[in-house]
C-alpha cells in the first residue's frame, strides 16, 4: 500500500488553510479603511471636486482674457452670473453652475450629483472658499 500515489489528507488540509488565508487577505485589501474600494471612492470624490474647480477656473480665465483683448467684441468679458454659467457649461458639459449675489458672487457647481460652493470676486475673478456642500450629499 505504500507504493500508491495520491493526495494525502494532510496535504489537502494544508492547501485549504493556505487558500483561506489568501482569501482573508484579499478581502481585507478590498474593504476596510485603507481598502481598494474606499480609496477608489475617495479618488472619485477628489476628481469630481478638481473637475468642477477646473471648469470654473477655465471660465474665469476666458472671461479675463476677453477683458484684456481690445479686439474682442463679444459680451463675455465681464465676471458676472450669466457669463460664468454659460462658460462653465460650454467648457465642461459635466459641470453646471448657478450664481447668485453680487460681491462676492456665490457660485454653486454641480457635478455627479455633488455640489461645491465658492465665492468669486467679480473684480479680479479670484476664487475663494471652495468646498463641497455636504448638506446636499446623498
Amino acid at each position: 500500500m505504500r507504493n500508491q500515489r495520491g493526495i494525502t489528507l494532510i496535504a489537502l488540509v494544508i492547501t485549504i488553510i493556505v487558500l483561506l488565508i489568501l482569501a482573508g487577505v484579499s478581502i481585507a485589501m478590498l474593504t476596510g479603511e485603507n481598502g481598494i474600494l474606499t480609496k477608489a471612492t475617495e479618488s472619485q470624490q477628489k476628481s469630481a471636486a478638481a473637475e468642477a474647480e477646473e471648469a470654473l477656473k477655465l471660465a474665469l480665465s476666458e472671461i479675463l482674457a476677453n477683458k484684456l483683448d481690445p479686439s474682442y467684441e463679444g459680451t463675455e468679458n465681464v465676471v458676472n452670473a450669466t457669463n460664468i454659467q454659460s462658460l462653465v457649461t460650454d467648457n465642461n458639459s459635466n459641470v453646471t453652475a448657478s450664481v447668485s449675489g453680487t460681491s462676492p458672487l456665490k457660485v454653486v457647481l454641480t457635478i455627479q450629483n455633488r455640489k461645491f460652493n465658492c465665492d468669486v470676486d467679480p473684480g479680479n475673478g479670484k476664487i475663494s472658499n471652495f468646498a463641497e456642500d455636504t448638506s446636499s450629499a446623498d
